[in-house]
């Protein structure tokens, strides 16, 4: 092992004077797993060399502190503040939009600082480059997407004006780093970037760097910046340096071999201690690569490898699974067996992609809501997010309240439906703060209690890394926004934590010397493992086809030495070829699939082992096997349990919209109306036909309860109070919508979008209904909106049963002596029907539901009264009325007979007629010998919502 070997090659050479050595490490963990190399090389105490990262050697060379990257965001900012007001520009964006150009800005000034280049004449160059006066083609998307933001009214049409404004800052940029520099003096601070040019130039502050270091060791590296070149150099020239690549024949030797790129500039300035290594092209253990068909089935197949290796039990810590996508860690950690002891996991996670963020991103998005509502409201979505949580799904609390929103469709959730919530975090969440500037302690807050919440399992371990990263950035974000003298808005102080938590990559850091070790690709440098495992080895993902975001475009780049796509593809390869040089055994595996995310090819490195060296590569394919077939048919036969529960229809009515479902599908019924199975309440974010529906029944209601009010109850309704009622049509609307969308009419909607267009249809619906009625008057309102139910005695089973039949009926009135039922529907519902006998007919394809229902309701009211009344019934099908215009006839028309208009004595015969047909409906429905069945016209089922528990 290559570390193992530097210690035995230092401690031959240097024995119990180690301790006058810095041993310098390109990342902190190989210096773990050196020092216990080191220690079994040791008989008896001595002093330890010093360990440190080249970032905390070179930090040694200066007294000041090094500025946090929060703290140099808001520095430049105010840099590029004052430099563009200097300069004549007013058009100053805020903080939160200049956020993600300012990160790609410090990346870059932190580029040019490392690698020693001037900012002015870089920028000079860029402003005269003809590639600018051609366009932005070298720019991404992302990054025309951060100008967008950053330039008001953007717009990539507008080039001329556009290329002004980029040369303006570019212009301005070597001034606006020369002012952020200042104010980090101001400061007493440095940046990383600063302490490297600092040691170039010789104007570091600490005159006694590097100290009393005998020997100045460099362990491990492979790129280095223009400044570590010079400063390596420098120190090599004097004496003082002494330098251990991890190198090998294969691709030190071979000029095209892109994992050599820096080794061979590297070997042939500074020389190496050891000698390099020929373990590749001597290796005689094999590759696997396996084809896997998607991401999944590479991960499915990953305890199965890992159960393969011997000694794993024994040595986890000899084993490691790299990552070549972060995204696959939780998917990774949850299909990793309990047979491993321990787990590590070593790899920068971005903080986006946690739950710890989304959480955040919420209470934000909840506060900002109740500020809009001044606490006493809440809009549904950010709640919804919040309730469904996945640290707070299982709160009943949280249960309950999603339940009532999603069944109901609420919009504006007023505070009396939280207020009652003890839970401790969404009591907290659900109380408005008091400043903008609170929010900050109140998410603290809640991460304190979700942190108490933890267990000790490994993802408990990650989620804890990951709390205490976003706790920290809190309280930086904190102390920093107090230096403000002006009023900040929560809608500032929301998105600039969005933008900063965003942007955060987590160093997930472990126990590297215990357990099997989970890393990325790049926290390997240095380190060596018998077994290795790598995943999502395609093209695209090693090397990483993406560069880090830059405005400096790759000619500039190229000109002046800077990081290019060929360079970052160099690291990655070293990085792959480094890990083969002393493995046991290597499975690397790639997902074959071909979609718009990736075209299905393994890694370029991969193809280059099998044509470059003589390793056996042995390929194998891993598939989810994943045979759908259709699933049996359900029969549900009545046993004594469901006969049971059929009694229940004894003392609930069985409403005609339930037979209606009998008679399309049995199976159906059982599910939705004795199991009382219901499909997930999802909002309805749009309004659907339902809520439609319900709005124009609730308007209606309104308009003719506010009537009868105004007239002291009196019911009459004569054509002047129809001419009353279209003035108020508004005023009900709002009401009706209010109701159903918040469960309080008086709520205020605000009419945007899709609710504005729903809302000027309900409105012309509601008009049409009222033009109807005008033209129907003078009548009398005799009930709205109310159930009534009477009983069926029937012969069920050799016992008599009394079962219940009715439901709610829109609308009764009267006129002339005569009862109307009026069903209002703004759906496609028909008022022709071909005979009664239709009504039953299951496989018919023109079955009217509508003329069902509205028939068995009024059965139902006839025997509300001691004597037969005259009743006749009809829809308000509200599509219709306008189509017809003035033509329009609410009553029913059966269509194989004399197709005319049905009155009150045609409905009595046809009423009388579908009791006839639902008598051997109801026997059936309580019949033991009949079981609920699937129905066998399949079209039937597409909208159904137990499609899926069918499996059609």
């Amino acid at each position: 092992m290559f570390l193992q070997e530097v210690a035995t090659d230092l401690y031959n050479k240097f024995g119990k004077d180690l301790s006058r050595l810095a041993l310098v490490f390109p990342n902190k963990r190989p210096s773990v797993y050196f020092r216990r190399h080191l220690g079994n090389l040791i008989d008896g105490p001595i002093w330890s060399p010093d360990l440190m990262t080249i970032h905390e050697f070179i930090q040694l060379s200066t007294r000041q502190l090094t500025a946090d990257r929060l703290l140099q965001s808001f520095l430049l900012y105010e840099a590029y503040t004052t430099v563009m007001l200097e300069s004549g520009d007013t058009n100053i964006s805020t903080y939160e939009k200049f956020f993600s150009l300012g990160e790609i800005l410090l990346n870059d000034y932190t580029e040019l600082e490392s690698n020693v280049i001037n900012h002015k004449d870089l920028y000079t160059t860029m402003a005269d480059l003809a590639a600018i006066d051609q366009g932005f083609d070298y720019l991404t998307e992302e990054q025309k997407e951060y100008l967008q933001r950053f330039w008001k009214n953007f717009s990539m049409e507008k080039l001329s004006r556009q290329k002004e404004k980029f040369l303006q800052l570019w212009q301005q940029l070597p001034a606006i780093f020369e002012k952020f520099s200042n104010l980090l003096k101001e400061r007493n601070l440095t940046t990383t970037g600063n302490i490297y040019r600092n040691l170039v130039k010789d104007s570091y502050d600490n005159k006694e760097f590097p100290g009393n270091y005998e020997k100045l060791v460099f362990i491990g590296f492979n790129a280095l910046n223009r400044a570590e070149l010079q400063l390596f150099k420098k120190w090599k020239d004097e004496g003082l340096a002494l330098f251990y690549f991890d190198a090998d024949v294969h691709y030190t030797e071979d000029p095209l071999q892109e994992a050599g790129l820096f080794l061979r500039r590297n070997l042939q300035l500074f020389g190496n201690e050891l000698p390099t290594a020929n373990g590749i092209n001597n290796s005689a253990r094999p590759i696997h690569i396996i084809a896997a068909e998607g991401n999944a089935a590479q991960v499915r197949v990953l305890p199965q490898l890992l159960e393969a290796i011997p000694d794993i039990k024994e040595n986890p810590e000899r084993v490691a699974v790299f990552l070549g996508d972060e995204k696959q860690l939780l998917p990774v950690l949850h299909a990793l067996p309990a047979s491993v002891p321990f787990i590590n996991i070593t790899m920068g996670y971005g903080l986006a992609q946690s739950p710890v963020f989304s959480l955040v991103h919420t209470i934000v998005r909840v506060q900002e809501s109740l500020a809009q509502n001044n606490g006493k409201r809440v809009y549904y979505q950010p709640l919804l997010q919040l309730l469904q949580h996945p640290y707070l799904y299982e709160v009943t609390d949280a249960i309950n309240l999603a339940a009532e929103i999603n069944s109901r469709s609420l919009v504006s959730i007023p505070r009396e439906k939280w207020m009652h919530i003890e839970e401790k975090r969404l009591k907290h969440i659900l109380q408005a703060v008091e400043n903008p500037i609170d929010i900050i302690a109140l998410i603290k807050l809640v991460l304190e209690i979700q942190a108490r919440e933890t267990t000790t399992t490994v993802m408990a371990a990650l989620e804890a890394q990951l709390l205490t990263a976003t706790y920290l950035q809190l309280n930086r974000l904190h102390d920093l926004l107090l230096q403000f003298t002006h009023p900040l808005s929560l809608s500032f102080i929301g998105e600039t934590l969005m933008n900063i938590l965003r942007a955060q990559s987590v160093p997930l850091e472990g126990e590297p010397l215990k357990g099997l070790q989970v890393m990325g690709l790049l926290e390997s440098r240095g380190l060596d493992f018998d077994h290795i495992i790598m995943l999502n080895v395609n093209e695209g993902s090693l090397p990483k086809k993406a560069v880090a975001p830059t405005f400096i475009p790759d000619s500039i780049r190229r000109a002046y030495g800077l990081s290019v796509m060929e360079k970052q593809d160099a690291i990655f390869a070293y990085v792959f070829y480094r890990l083969l040089q002393r493995s046991k055994s290597v499975r690397c595996l790639y997902n074959n699939t071909i979609d718009d995310k990736g075209t299905g090819e393994q890694s370029r490195f991969l193809t280059q082992l099998e044509y470059e060296t003589k390793i056996p590569i042995i390929r194998s394919v891993v598939q989810l096997d994943i045979a759908p077939r259709a699933k049996d048919p359900i029969t549900i036969q009545k046993d004594a349990a469901i006969l049971q529960s059929l009694r229940k229809y004894t003392a609930t009515a069985l409403s005609p919209s339930a037979i209606n479902t009998y008679l399309e599908c049995r199976l159906r019924f059982y599910f939705q109306n004795l199991v009382g199975i219901r499909e997930p309440e999802d909002f309805q974010d749009e309004i659907d036909a339902r809520m439609l529906g319900n709005i124009l029944h609730r308007a209606i209601e309104f308009l003719y309860i506010r009537l009868q009010e105004s007239k002291a109850g009196d019911k009459w309704v004569q054509t002047p109070d129809i001419d009353t009622m279209l003035q108020w049509v508004p005023w009900a609307i709002g009401r009706g919508f209010g109701e159903c969308l918040a469960g309080d009419a008086d709520f205020e909607v605000e009419y945007s979008g899709s609710y504005k267009v729903i809302h000027e249809v309900v409105r012309i619906y509601v008009q049409e209904v009222l033009a109807n009625d005008k033209l129907y008057t003078p009548f009398q309102i005799w009930n709205l909106e109310q159930r009534f139910d009477t009983t069926i005695p029937m012969l069920i089973n050799g016992e008599t049963w009394k079962i219940k039949l009715g439901g709610i009926i829109d609308r009764v009135d009267i006129k002339n002596g005569i009862y109307r039922i009026i069903d209002y529907k703004t759906g496609k519902d028909s008022k022709d029907f071909k005979g009664v006998s239709s009504f039953f007919d299951r496989e018919g394809r023109d079955r009217n539901k509508a003329a069902l229902q509205t028939f068995l309701y009024t059965y139902v009211l006839k025997q509300q009264f001691d004597s037969d009344i005259p009743v006749v019934a009809g829809l308000y099908d509200v599509r219709n009325m306008r189509k017809d215009a003035g033509k329009f006839d609410w009553r029913f028309r059966d269509t194989s007979a004399d197709n005319e208009p049905l009155d009150h004595l045609a409905v009595s015969t046809m009423v009388a007629d579908t009791m006839d047909g639902l008598v051997p409906v109801i026997e059936e429905i309580f019949s033991a010998e009949i079981p609920f069945d699937q129905t066998n016209k399949i079209e039937k089922c597409q909208y159904c919502s137990y499609a899926t528990l069918c499996g059609r």
